[in-house]
């Protein structure tokens, strides 16, 4: 089996447009996302503190825990950028993959179990004298939280279409995207903005009817909604970054435009097996199994260093590690 890198000549013009792409790449989603939820935070226990609202509340511990899942998706990041060792050869790229998951645990437990037993046990003790307070001041937080929310998804779906065209995948939705995306720490920004905008609509919502109907009962609603809305979502998160880091394929158009570098390459009379795993999102493991037209060693070293060449021209974007193993069919081999 041959394995290269990078081929002959050109690992360093390869590493730099890696250093390049990651130097563009630095989790601006994140560093955004960090800094409204730290604004967002402080607003609503402010606004919890005044008001006795247990949807505030529930809100106020939803912004804590997206500020903790930021500084885990940031400490996930600069650790994955470590120098490799002899126990992970491929390199500590998954890091990132291992704090999404955290920050789905995080959202879970600190989020949505929080606030979901606070807003119970309002409900369960909750007396007939209204206690809200201050309710202006409440309305007032809850536009201010939802524009920095909306900033910071803002920053991610920008970020999410600065990757989708420098991919060449624009036609992709939002929605889509998400689904699809190998970038652990996006993903969990985009999902952590729409749960705070969602969790914001319901907390207004159960605010503003406690006032409308002078029931308590509403506002502790909002709070449980709150909650339930972080439980749902951490869910979708934790199956996320769960199969990214299991090790994921990649997506069929990549994998069609491959194939058809491999298949192009001349000297290559068939290709008889290809598997495939991303160990980050720009970094992908390449192995494949073709038959040459040729066994001769030095000829299939040549194909060999064409295959890496020609994958490497159709996806520029990505940085592989590859490995070619020139081979005879047989009825044993899977065709790609």
């Amino acid at each position: 089996m041959s394995e290269s890198r990078d081929p002959a000549g050109d690992s360093t013009t390869t590493n730099n447009m890696g250093e390049v792409r990651e130097a563009e790449h630095q989790g601006a989603a994140v560093k955004a996302a960090l800094g409204a939820n730290i604004g967002v935070a402080i607003a609503k226990l402010c606004a919890a503190f005044f008001t006795g609202s247990s949807a505030m509340l529930s809100e106020s511990v939803h912004s804590i825990a997206d500020c903790s899942n930021e500084i885990v998706l940031m400490v996930g990041g600069r650790f994955s950028k470590r120098k490799t060792d002899g126990d992970h050869p491929f390199g500590l790229y998954r890091a990132k993959y291992l704090a999404s998951f955290v920050v789905a645990t995080l959202l879970f437990f600190v989020g949505g179990f929080f606030s979901t037993s606070e807003a119970v046990k309002k409900l369960v003790a909750i007396s007939a004298d209204p206690a809200l307070r201050d309710v202006n001041r409440m309305f007032i937080v809850v536009v201010i939280s939802a524009c920095l929310e909306g900033f910071g998804l803002h920053q991610s779906i920008k970020e999410a279409n600065e990757r989708m065209e420098r991919t060449n995948t624009k036609h992709m939705g939002v929605f889509r995207f998400w689904r699809h995306t190998k970038s652990a720490e996006l993903a969990s920004v985009i999902m952590e903005d729409t749960l705070a905008l969602i969790g914001l609509a319901f907390a207004g919502l159960g605010i503003g009817l406690a006032i409308l109907l002078d029931d308590e009962i509403f506002d502790a609603l909002g709070g449980l909604m709150v909650g339930l809305v972080l439980i749902v979502g951490s869910l979708f998160l934790a199956f996320k970054s769960g199969s990214l880091l299991i090790g994921e394929a990649v997506d069929s158009d990549t994998r069609g435009k491959i194939v058809e570098a491999v298949t192009t390459t001349p000297g290559v009379e068939r290709l008889l097996n290809m598997q495939t795993v991303h160990m980050s999102e720009d970094d992908i493991l390449l192995c494949v199994k073709v038959q040459t037209s040729k066994l001769d060693r030095d000829y299939d070293v040549e194909t060999v260093d064409k295959i890496e060449k020609a994958v490497r021209t159709a996806l520029p974007w990505y940085n592989f590690e590859i490995y070619v193993e020139p081979d005879i069919y047989s009825a044993k081999h899977v065709h790609a």
